[in-house]
């Protein structure tokens, strides 16, 4: 089993939940980068760009996100980080979110 998962690591479809371990395992049901685009393409046709929301507001509506666990949603959130289309920001009860237009 363990040879399997270490497989499946290095394919990028799943990654350990902490660094320098080998127990605990987040297998992607489609990868960040991809969750990404379904998460940008949501905020901008829902209006959300500007607006800051907390990671429960972003997981709980009726997306395809829905019920995410935070942890991948974080991996979500800081792939749009790095193109400039997000901004991680710390709230009074967590963590959140503002979105940015897509930049050519």
């Amino acid at each position: 089993m363990s040879s399997l998962i270490a497989e499946m690591v290095a394919k990028n479809i799943a990654v350990y939940e902490l660094p320098k371990q080998t127990r605990v395992v987040m297998l992607y049901w489609g990868l960040p980068e991809e969750w990404a685009d379904v998460l940008h393409s949501w905020a901008t046709a829902t209006g959300q760009l500007n607006t800051i929301l907390t990671f429960y507001e972003i997981s709980d509506p009726s997306i395809p996100l829905s019920g995410i666990p935070t942890p991948l949603l974080r991996r979500v959130i800081t792939t749009l980080v790095r193109s400039n289309r997000a901004q991680i920001i710390g709230v009074a009860d967590g963590e959140g979110a503002r979105f940015f237009a897509a930049t050519k």
